[in-house]
């Protein structure tokens, strides 16, 4: 399913989409957006945003509920360890296999699409996720969401079938 292109794109927008500051005010804001963007979705979504190892934004789409709790913690915790977003994680597993043990630990970990870090000025500050729809969708949507808000355009992401 996924490539080498596939990789280099999720590179390509880790480094493109950063952020010149984030505060609390900046949570509020792409949270905000992100659920204005998710009454669009197909599918009702739930949100995240981690700034600094605190739980600054927090919101469930009416239709959400526990279930994307669990795969907001998972992702979470996926972004936390790694610093890159969580569908990198898959990529690299499929591509390369699983390097290390947290890598086939799928009870605490998520190696799916839906989170992305919080850099600032080139340092890790938290993250952002997202849960509800298919995983690739969940990344589509938080991607765009973070490219609108950061006045740049999205970069889409290959997959083959």
């Amino acid at each position: 399913m996924y490539t080498p292109a596939t990789l280099e794109a999720l590179k390509r927008a880790e480094k493109e989409f950063v952020f010149d500051k984030f505060d609390l005010t900046d949570a509020h804001d792409l949270g905000e957006r992100l659920w204005r963007d998710g009454q669009t979705e197909p599918k009702p979504t739930s949100i995240r945003i981690v700034l600094d190892d605190l739980i600054v934004y927090q919101a469930f789409l009416p239709g959400t509920g526990e279930d994307n709790n669990g795969w907001m913690n998972r992702k979470c915790a996926t972004v936390s360890r790694t610093h890159h977003c969580s569908l990198m994680a898959g990529v690299e597993r499929e591509l390369f296999g699983a390097k290390e043990t947290w890598q086939n630990d799928e009870e605490h970990y998520a190696f799916k699409g839906g989170a992305f870090p919080i850099v600032v000025k080139g340092e890790y500050r938290g993250l952002v996720t997202i849960s509800g729809l298919p995983h690739l969708q969940d990344h589509r949507r938080l991607t765009q969401t973070i490219a609108e808000y950061l006045g740049k355009e999205p970069i889409l992401i290959p997959v083959e079938d």
